[in-house]
């Protein structure tokens, strides 16, 4: 490959991840601003992202679809802008001590099983 190619390619993957990041805050505001508390929109959202996250990736290995464009758009940038670690930190943070481990503990395990189960579901299976 090129270095004019490689060039190319690296800059519709920057363009991948910022137009797929611009959809997926987006998505992530209306989802908070349709939930009450921004407690449950944040989790929410985290293991939907998750679920997703873990469903997409062996979809679009299955399908054959170009990694170079579809995970950066679709996985880094939507996903990456549509899930919030940002927001649980500092959620965590102003939380007392017991309901921030309980909150933490409770985000990492759903989070965890979601991707799983969309993983599974993802490979068909």
């Amino acid at each position: 490959m090129t270095a004019r190619k490689r060039s190319s390619v690296r800059t519709r993957r920057q363009l991948a991840v910022f137009v797929g990041g611009g959809f997926g805050a987006g998505a992530r505001a209306v989802v908070a601003s349709l939930v009450p508390g921004t407690l449950w929109a944040t989790f929410g959202v985290n293991i939907v992202g998750a679920y997703a996250l873990g469903y997409l990736l062996p979809r679009l290995r299955l399908a054959g679809r170009s990694r170079v464009i579809s995970v950066p758009l679709l996985g880094v940038g939507f996903l990456g802008a549509f899930t919030t670690f940002s927001t649980f930190a500092v959620q965590l943070w102003h939380m007392p001590f017991l309901l921030s481990i309980t909150y933490a503990a409770a985000t990492v395990a759903s989070g965890v099983a979601a991707g799983a189960v969309g993983l599974r579901r993802g490979r068909g299976r």
